[in-house]
């Protein structure tokens, strides 16, 4: 297991990006909490994006045909 964990190293260290290069365990460690403010803002980001496209689909055909 610590040879193979130690040719793991050995690979990420190259910029492969082979499937045997990284675990999700890995990448996965060092991550931080995901906090519940987080969260609002990534659906707050989607409401308003969504209403953007909402208007957007809205003005630009009415300004095209006028």
């Amino acid at each position: 297991m610590a040879e193979e964990r130690a040719r793991q190293s050995q690979v990420s260290g190259t910029g492969s990006l082979t499937g045997t290069a990284l675990e999700a365990e890995d990448v996965l460690a060092g991550a931080e909490p995901w906090a519940p403010v987080e969260t609002k803002l990534v659906v707050w980001s989607y409401v308003i994006a969504a209403i953007a496209l909402i208007v957007g689909l809205f003005v630009v055909p009415t300004s095209i045909l006028h």
